[in-house]
């Protein structure tokens, strides 16, 4: 499939083992219009092309892709350094200034992040233009919960940050799970962030599990 030819070779053979190369296929298949599709075709799969899966150490599940004009890039909760911070990226960034005094209110784009080892993933990887959770009977979830299955299974040491309900109803569908490696708060949009995700201090926990386990920390700068 054009679309995944830029991904690594990991990539490629898992998805090939598990039929996922065949559900995406399905999947796209039912858009029929990608210009009101967020985000744009060739960054559909992004996050995907700055990491392997054997670089996995962190995995935080996003929900839905910004559904904002020009906001989705392909890395859940990221957006580009043009656009206008969105509120849950801000408190995300107030949190890790809270946290760890990292000032990140700058640079939108966390793709040093994934390039580092955690794993930005949203459940549903495409959404209509102004109309959020717009795909998510497409199948996105089936496809998501297939890969995360396979990262697990082959790394019992990856770390989950479940921000919210949702993720947290993803992460308890895996086959295997590691309460030692999860940390859970509220989810950091506007609605719940006095209400869990404030002063819940994520970054630290998650370098110092690494940290226990001999992985070099995240440099969340």
């Amino acid at each position: 499939m054009e679309i995944l030819k830029e991904l690594d070779r990991e990539w490629i053979d898992l998805f090939s083992q598990n039929n996922i190369v065949e559900d995406i296929e399905n999947i796209l298949t039912k858009i029929e219009d990608y210009k009101e599709i967020y985000p744009p075709k060739e960054d559909i799969f992004r996050v995907f092309k700055l990491i392997k899966p054997s670089e996995i150490k962190v995995i935080i599940i996003g929900q839905d892709p910004y559904h904002g004009e020009n906001q989705a890039n392909g890395i859940a909760f990221s957006v580009y350094n043009k656009v206008k911070t969105p509120p849950s990226l801000k408190n995300i960034f107030k949190e890790l200034k809270n946290d760890l005094n990292i000032d990140h209110f700058d640079n939108n784009d966390l793709s040093n992040w994934v390039k580092q080892g955690v794993f930005l993933i949203n459940s549903c990887l495409t959404v209509e233009k102004g109309n959020p959770n717009s795909h998510k009977d497409l199948g996105w979830d089936k496809v998501i919960l297939k890969i995360l299955n396979n990262l697990t299974i082959n790394n019992k040491d990856i770390i989950y940050c479940l921000w919210g309900n949702y993720a947290k109803k993803l992460y308890n569908s895996l086959v295997y799970k590691n309460e030692q490696m999860t940390i859970f708060s509220a989810h950091p949009s506007p609605f719940s962030y006095k209400n869990g995700f404030e002063n819940s201090k994520p970054f630290s926990k998650i370098n110092n599990i690494l940290e226990l386990n001999n992985n070099k920390k995240i440099d969340w700068n």
